[in-house]
């Protein structure tokens, strides 16, 4: 099932087999929702672990499409990047001390990302590397920059440590609440039929009565109403 994370409203079901992984049914669902409704625009998508694989980011990129996908932890991450530093499981390089380096903002021009050296230090107007053992001789420390095109699955932007991506990625619920609506509310498996016409008919009709219920909704919220009042 697609759907709306700001509205929590379905847009596109697909019924598919279970024995078939997420990620193919995921592809199947998305390229019909494509035939079925061209002029839909998707700016983001908010994907679980299972569609973990670098086709998908580069499909994405190419699409204009901004990817939120939870890395798993069986796809590997390179072991070393630009010769002595590490990648760490959020795509945050590791120093040569085993510190995780601070962002320092995204060169979108470059298609890069900045990160710069965690033991920086700034007291009375001076800049400084506090480290025992500095790995560069530059005062602002040393400084990485991860070119988005050489991993676009671990290099993204906004980076998975950041605010912004965990913030996005927590939209993923929505599926969850669309998903309890049809099968708990409406009662979507309580149907005993034996063909998937069957199966879509019922599941269309319960996407309607969704979508009804989101048109019927008061523009403002009443609790709200309530206690501003009472304020």
């Amino acid at each position: 099932m697609l759907v709306d994370s700001q509205s929590d409203l379905p847009v596109f079901p697909h019924y598919s087999c279970a024995s078939k992984h997420d990620s193919h049914g995921f592809l199947q669902a998305w390229f019909r929702m494509k035939s079925f409704l061209p002029d839909y625009m998707v700016s983001k998508v908010l994907l679980d672990s299972a569609h973990d694989a670098m086709p998908y980011y580069q499909y994405f990129k190419r699409e204009g499409i901004t990817p939120f996908i939870d890395l798993n932890g069986k796809g590997g991450r390179p072991p070393v990047y630009k010769n002595d530093f590490t990648i760490d499981k959020d795509g945050v390089p590791i120093c040569p001390c085993g510190f995780r380096m601070r962002r320092d903002g995204v060169e979108v021009a470059k298609g890069r990302m900045k990160f710069k050296c965690p033991k920086i230090s700034r007291k009375n107007g001076c800049i400084s590397c506090t480290c025992e053992t500095p790995c560069s001789d530059a005062k602002y420390g040393r400084t990485v920059h991860l070119v988005m095109n050489d991993n676009p699955r671990l290099f993204n932007n906004p980076p998975r440590s950041s605010k912004e991506w965990k913030l996005e990625y927590n939209a993923r619920t929505s599926a969850e609440r669309s998903n309890k609506r049809e099968k708990l509310d409406f009662k979507l498996e309580d149907g005993r039929h034996r063909s998937t016409k069957m199966w879509y008919c019922r599941l269309y009709h319960i996407l309607m009565l969704q979508h009804l219920d989101a048109w019927d909704l008061p523009p403002e919220s009443p609790l709200k109403k309530l206690i501003m009042n009472a304020a």
